[in-house]
């Protein structure tokens, strides 16, 4: 009997740990999991994340203000963006607008923003390209420009991530491009082919060549689907703009993409009533190249400052020709003084190992090449001043500390606007003297300081 009641004791203290150990653990959980962000709302449009949804402005618009901010959102309400983009009640308008404060220094990084614009562009086309698995690309563009080359790469990192085969790739219907190899080829593979026409800048009237040839593509494939990777669309010329909606109303299964909001709006106010046509608004497509902080670290310095240029008609608020080309020296004033820099156009910039005796002719190989000096050039100095466009978006993938200027196009400050105003990597300056000044507050922390 003695043995029983001590058995029964020890069964109830067992009992009581027990259940005193399982109320533990529920409290714990509940703790961490609310600690815990959500994996959708980290990830998938339409979520409250770090990155700010894309403005209503133009370029050339100065950045919202807090009293604003509940007026820009009632004027967004009901302004869909297609399947690349959020729904603009779930459009979160609070912005903090860092890269156009230039009394803070610009950092280093920007991994969270690039994380969600990457995520953005694989659940747009994971959409949009449902059912497709071979395809030929429109536009395809063979330059040394290392911001087209990066765009070339990055689609091609995209589409081997949806299991899409790249079959041909041409530019213009008469020239350099077999016609009727590129057609049969997708004859081969109906109904899982398609046309991808090339992500870029040149969907405008200002230089007038590529546009023209995506018309009469569009116009000669009105049974093959063709989709379209973002692009920044400038068009003032009313014969033009209505030569581009009859070749493009020809077609009832085309889809288009716009990489910033002014662009967006623009195809959404041409085809938006438009049967058949659809558009989206996403990043450039470049972003598929997700984080690339290994650039940064990795490059060995040579300069204190990168002036990435452009040399062509296309300048504006970026104009530098007071600074040459090349090596020198730049005084920057205050506690800094004399710095270090190159300026280039890596436009006209040789891509080494690709040319001369042993050619390389892939053209994904020698667009990879291309990036990769691309994003060399940029992690070789501690600073970067750019007017182009991937100079600001790449700067941007490495984490890179830069000044991004506008140029001519406005197609700079409308991507930005829409997409990277957040970066606190980025500052917004108006014209080379204000950039300087952005450099020289971020030399004179003491992180930054030889």
């Amino acid at each position: 009997m003695l043995l029983l009641n001590r058995f029964g004791r020890v069964t109830l203290v067992v009992i009581a740990l027990l259940i005193a150990f399982a109320i533990v653990l529920v409290a714990q959980g509940s703790a961490i999991a609310s600690s815990l962000p959500s994996t959708l709302e980290s990830l998938w449009p339409g979520s409250s994340t770090t990155t700010r949804p894309p403005p209503t402005e133009n370029a050339n618009t100065a950045p919202n203000t807090d009293a604003d901010a509940d007026a820009d959102a009632d004027a967004g309400a009901g302004a869909g963006a297609g399947a690349g983009a959020e729904d603009d009640d779930d459009i979160d308008t609070e912005r903090k607008d860092i890269s156009y404060d230039l009394t803070i220094p610009v950092s280093t990084g920007c991994e969270n923003l690039v994380n969600d614009l990457q995520q953005r562009l694989i659940h747009a086309y994971s959409e949009r390209l449902r059912g497709v698995r071979y395809a030929n690309i429109w536009g395809y563009l063979e330059t040394e420009n290392k911001g087209d080359a990066a765009i070339w790469s990055a689609q091609q990192i995209l589409l081997t991530m949806l299991g899409i085969e790249t079959m041909e790739a041409c530019r213009f219907m008469d020239k350099d491009c077999d016609i009727k190899k590129f057609r049969a080829r997708l004859e081969a593979h109906k109904p899982h082919s398609a046309i991808i026409m090339a992500g870029g800048g040149n969907f405008n009237d200002y230089y007038w060549e590529d546009q023209p040839s995506r018309m009469k593509m569009i116009s000669n494939f009105t049974d093959v689907p063709v989709r379209a990777f973002p692009q920044s669309v400038y068009m003032t010329n009313p014969e033009r703009i209505e030569a581009t909606k009859k070749a493009f109303t020809k077609h009832k299964d085309l889809q288009l993409a716009a990489r910033d909001r002014p662009s967006y709006e623009w195809l959404d106010e041409a085809f938006g009533e438009v049967e058949g046509i659809e558009a989206d608004l996403v990043p450039d497509i470049a972003f598929m190249w997700g984080n690339r902080s290994d650039f940064r670290v990795n490059t060995k310095k040579t300069h204190d400052i990168l002036i990435l240029a452009r040399k062509d008609k296309e300048i504006s608020s970026g104009d530098s020709s007071d600074i040459e080309f090349g090596e020198g020296e730049l005084d920057l004033g205050g506690s800094v003084g004399k710095v270090t820099y190159e300026k280039i156009d890596w436009k006209f910039t040789e891509t080494p190992g690709i040319d001369g005796e042993k050619k390389e002719k892939g053209k994904n190989q020698r667009a990879w090449a291309k990036s990769v000096t691309g994003f060399e050039h940029l992690g070789s100095a501690r600073f970067v001043i750019t007017d182009r466009l991937h100079g600001h978006i790449m700067s941007t993938l490495i984490g890179a500390p830069h000044v991004l200027m506008d140029s001519k196009l406005g197609k700079n400050l409308n991507f930005h606007n829409t997409w990277t105003r957040d970066c606190e990597c980025t500052r917004i300056a108006s014209n080379i003297s204000e950039a300087l000044d952005v450099a020289r507050l971020w030399f004179e922390q003491p992180e930054n300081q030889d």
